[in-house]
């Protein structure tokens, strides 16, 4: 279970230390969207996000969206933030990080997930051996199987000492 522990936890993608990442090595950063950049019921990223996406490009951090969504969904969102991005990309399973790095011409140790579910953007990230950030969900409507995901969730958080 120790397998699905994120490298960092933080409530929000504005509270992650960028500049850290960007000072150990990390150069690719792969987004999920759902929950993470936006709550599940926006059709577009808030205009933050947006701000956020430019800044990291600016840094020179090389982005990618991940998401087990549509290619309808994720048009909204890649096109918004001038990124290219993934669709259906199964997590847990590791093809889609993998494409994504090539996206982002970014090695494992030189990439980072970030996502708000331990069970698809965590495990995902830890099956491909890359650095793993989780975010609470900014929201709570979820598809209904990702509700029962989130009781496994978190009874592990709490397990990790990272919910009280």
């Amino acid at each position: 279970m120790g397998k699905l522990k994120p490298d960092y936890y933080f409530d929000t993608v504005f509270q992650v230390p960028y500049e850290e990442l960007w000072d150990n090595n990390i150069r690719g950063l792969i987004f999920d969207i759902d929950n993470t950049l936006a709550a599940y019921e926006d059709t577009r990223p808030p205009a933050k996000v947006i701000a956020l996406i430019k800044r990291l490009k600016n840094m020179g951090f090389s982005c990618c969206l991940l998401t087990n969504n549509t290619n309808k969904r994720l048009k909204h969102f890649d096109n918004a933030l001038e990124l290219d991005g993934i669709a259906n990309a199964l997590k847990p399973l590791t093809r889609g990080v993998n494409r994504a790095m090539q996206i982002t011409g970014t090695n494992k140790a030189q990439t980072a997930i970030i996502g708000d579910q331990l069970l698809s953007d965590i495990w995902a990230g830890k099956n491909t051996g890359i650095t793993t950030i989780l975010v609470k969900p900014l929201s709570d409507k979820d598809l209904a199987f990702v509700h029962v995901k989130r009781l496994i969730e978190r009874w592990l958080l709490r397990k990790y000492s990272l919910l009280q």
